[in-house]
């Protein structure tokens, strides 16, 4: 993310990340070279330290001196020292509260094992088929690929797919992904699992989308047909057909989506971890066209219009806040 901030957000970004990626040994690099360019860099992790009382993440030689320090237990010995001690104290709170409460990690390597193909945040990856059926696979998604000479099954394990796919009615061609089956009638389309959302989109042609358990659905799609699954809630809607896929070229269009929405949708773009502390700016509607290619400059763009800032705490963590 773009903007700079200020060496106390900063130690409060890096208390964050350490906390959550103890044994990181770049980020642990990351950070001493943040500690080591310049004196307010250590001055700021000290105090954040010395705030908190957690002294067990700073280096060894950073310990012994806040050890001799005198430890803050409420009463400042200022009001300028209480005030500033607040505010990182404060800061810190929100931001650890927002990284528990937003992210439940999906365990990478468990979910590299399981897949065929995997993108890294950022990436796509074309992958052509022995049948001539291709897939273009969004960043941080992952797919397993089953075929035999009587079917074509792919598990969307995660994330985004655009199919195109060559038909072939002796061996059906499926995508699973979360709880919806979708088989191909001659068809471009486009995939979406995330948690308990899922979502199918057609381009072009027709598919037949079923659910089972609680849902219980059977329907067939043509193009411009969209359905979206969250829990057992199913939402059907239409959109022009050529806006579905749109990410394959790097654009991400709104039409009057949520900017929980849109960050969501940023989020496989980046590496960076989003966070909208503002439960009203995350609910405002938006609606244009930016480039998933720059998704910090996207995210200023999207918030910007409602009084909305993106906070750059650490390369790897950015909090959005709002008035």
């Amino acid at each position: 993310m773009t903007e700079s901030r200020s060496p106390d957000e900063a130690a409060a970004g890096w208390h964050i990340y350490l906390r959550e990626e103890p044994d990181d040994p770049e980020l642990r690099r990351q950070f001493e070279a943040w500690l080591q360019k310049s004196p307010l860099h250590r001055q700021a992790w000290a105090e954040i330290n010395e705030t908190l009382g957690v002294l067990d993440l700073a280096p060894p030689e950073r310990k012994r001196r806040s050890s001799t320090r005198r430890r803050f237990r409420g009463i400042p010995a200022n009001d300028r020292t209480g005030r500033r001690k607040a505010k990182i104290a404060a800061f810190v709170g929100v931001a650890m509260a927002a990284c528990l409460a937003a992210f439940v990690f999906v365990p990478d390597l468990s979910l590299r094992l399981r897949a065929d193909h995997y993108t890294q945040a950022g990436a796509t990856q074309d992958i052509h088929l022995a049948d001539g059926s291709d897939i273009i696979l969004a960043p941080r998604s992952a797919l397993a690929v089953h075929m035999t000479a009587h079917e074509r099954r792919i598990n969307l394990l995660r994330g985004e797919a655009y199919f195109v796919v060559h038909h072939d009615a002796s061996r059906p061609f499926t995508v699973i992904a979360g709880p919806v089956t979708t088989t191909d009638i001659g068809t471009m389309f486009d995939a979406r699992t995330d948690g308990d959302e899922t979502s199918v989109a057609v381009r072009e042609g027709a598919v037949h989308v079923s659910a089972k358990g609680d849902i219980g659905l059977e329907r067939d799609l043509h193009a411009g047909d969209r359905v979206d699954f969250r829990g057992t809630q199913v939402i059907s809607d239409t959109q022009a057909p050529e806006t579905i896929g749109l990410w394959r070229d790097g654009m991400l269009v709104a039409q009057d989506n949520t900017i929980a929405d849109m960050v969501a949708a940023l989020q496989p773009w980046t590496s960076t971890r989003i966070i909208v502390a503002h439960d009203t700016l995350a609910a405002r509607k938006v609606s244009g066209s930016y480039d998933l290619h720059h998704p910090e400059t996207s995210l200023q763009l999207i918030v910007h219009p409602y009084g909305g800032k993106v906070m750059s705490v650490t390369p790897w963590f950015a909090l959005v806040t709002g008035r």
